[in-house]
């Protein structure tokens, strides 16, 4: 049966061919999805790379358990090889964005690299999907410049959390949608500053009040305690906190604290998906498991699980940088 929604679906699909990551004739663009891919991301989006001169490449890949989900198939590394352009769609794991083959590419070859991963057709079309991309990007750029060079940084929030953690001279990085030059990287829906904290470093508590990764709303919150910049204990809802003890106890390194991340999308809704809600305008989400790449760390866990939470203050030594859930820069 027909969805309707594709109509809304080739509008972004024109934004980020053409704007976003500004396409050009000729290019190879490949688009990767699972059996869990809403199909009419992939066909709106080849429909518009092909309109603007280049060539597509559309690609479904296994669905992956969390021990091996970031592991993409052999043919698809290969392909990568000679690409331009790599659009990560899978629905049910987030190999598709976070997977080493794909850094290396960006590294070694200038491949720049859209993330729509664990994102349905809904988060496609509305809330932010919908946001002035170029205006998000100039409070990301503020963002930037405040955080980098600090040494130090303390999240805390109402609901109890109280985390501190060293910072080394790994430099924030910005995710605001655009990706126009090699190497470059954003997603879509976007909108966020990171940064991965010296590994080992942070200690103290975390209170996730929001979605996760893999395991979604929690009833209750999550109280996550961090020594050394390892999960230690797991407290708050039974349902919520025995998904997640069973990926850390089934991947090695999930338990390792990964990123710091600062949500900028002032037209993101939050309705319980954490991959909308990360990036809504005040948010803080933390990761665990993999910090290779860009989060300058060495744990090359085979997942990524970003954990929400609300109304949070971010410190670092250099000043405030989001005070009770407003930017503060």
């Amino acid at each position: 049966m027909a969805n309707n929604k594709i109509v809304d679906a080739i509008k972004s699909s024109d934004m980020i061919v053409r704007e976003l990551l500004a396409v050009q004739p000729g290019e190879e663009v490949v688009l990767v999805g699972d059996p869990d891919t809403d199909i009419e991301m992939m066909q709106a989006l080849a429909g518009v790379v092909q309109s603007v001169g280049a060539e597509y490449n559309m690609v479904i890949m296994p669905t992956r358990p969390p021990e091996t989900s970031l592991t993409m198939t052999r043919f698809i590394e290969k392909g990568l090889e000679d690409a331009d352009v790599f659009i990560g769609l899978t629905a049910a794991s987030g190999a598709a964005c976070y997977s080493p083959v794909v850094q290396r590419m960006r590294k070694k070859r200038g491949l720049r690299q859209l993330s729509m991963v664990l994102r349905d057709l809904d988060i496609w079309t509305k809330g932010g999907a919908t946001a002035d991309y170029a205006a998000m990007m100039k409070d990301g750029i503020r963002l930037k410049e405040a955080w980098s060079g600090a040494r130090t940084i303390h999240l805390t929030s109402p609901a109890g959390t109280d985390l501190k953690a060293e910072l080394g001279d790994s430099a924030p990085f910005i995710e605001c949608g655009y990706a126009k030059g090699p190497g470059d990287e954003g997603a879509f829906s976007d909108g966020e500053v990171s940064l991965g904290p010296n590994q080992g470093t942070p200690e103290g508590i975390v209170v996730i009040d929001g979605p996760s990764a893999y395991i979604g709303q929690p009833a209750t919150p999550l109280k996550l305690t961090f020594k050394a910049g390892r999960l230690v204990d797991i407290a708050g809802d039974m349902r919520a906190g025995r998904a997640l003890r069973d990926i850390v106890d089934r991947v090695e390194g999930a338990d390792n604290f990964a990123e710091i991340g600062i949500g900028l999308n002032r037209a993101s809704r939050k309705e319980g998906k954490f991959e909308e809600e990360k990036k809504a305008y005040g948010t803080i989400h933390i990761a665990l498991g993999r910090n290779t790449g860009g989060y300058g760390g060495t744990v090359d866990a085979q997942i990524h699980i970003d954990m929400v939470f609300y109304n949070g203050t971010v410190e670092t030594d250099k000043g405030f940088l989001l005070k009770d859930g407003q930017l503060a820069v």
